[in-house]
């Protein structure tokens, strides 16, 4: 588990508030993937993103369809709602610049199976790294990285709310949420630097 975790000083903040407040959001679908295709399994909101609007959640290069995404990184309308003030907090631990900064939602009782998250080359070649920050989460909530497709086992994480973790999301992992409410994370994609290597 230490392996994980980086070493930045956790967010103690209650960010049971915020999670509420994403409660009531409307959040976009993150995957055209079968079997998550036209389902709420995995949805997202941006916070900083290709577009000014929560639901510019995808990259240039990347959707298959005639969504309007635009050019440049900036950050949404979600990002100046005082209910983000402990997610300026944690932002502002990361020595990096940011590329899209989003929060993912799993929803309860809801699984994703062993996956790659291999479509994007700058995650793949290490340009960017893209870090985990549970905003809710539970013990029944379990996050399983694995050594290669060949591993049945894997490793079974249980990550801590307000915590700092990078998950190489180019090998295989899954995640079940067996619990009775919506898993959040703020998943941060960072242009990798000599300071934010020093502390993966």
């Amino acid at each position: 588990m230490n392996n994980y975790e980086l070493s930045i000083e956790p967010i103690h903040d209650d960010l049971s508030h915020l999670a509420r407040y994403l409660d009531s959001m409307n959040f976009q679908l993150l995957t055209q993937i079968a079997p998550y295709k036209n389902n709420n399994i995995w949805t997202a909101l941006s916070l900083h993103g290709y577009g000014p609007n929560p639901s510019d959640i995808y990259k240039p290069g990347f959707v298959e369809s005639d969504i309007n995404i635009g050019s440049k990184l900036e950050w949404t309308s979600l990002a100046n709602e005082p209910v983000m003030s402990p997610i300026r907090k944690i932002i502002s631990k990361l020595p990096c610049q940011f590329e899209r900064i989003r929060f993912m939602k799993l929803a309860a009782g809801k699984s994703l199976r062993k996956h790659n998250d291999n479509i994007d080359p700058d995650i793949e070649n290490k340009k960017i790294v893209r870090i985990h920050i549970p905003i809710r989460t539970n013990s029944e909530v379990v996050f399983t990285m694995y050594a290669n497709d060949e591993d049945e086992r894997g490793e079974r994480l249980y990550l801590k709310v307000g915590r700092f973790y990078y998950l190489d999301v180019t090998k295989p992992h899954s995640v079940s949420n067996n619990s009775s409410e919506d898993r959040y994370h703020l998943v941060i994609d960072c242009y990798m630097n000599e300071k934010l290597k020093a502390i993966l």
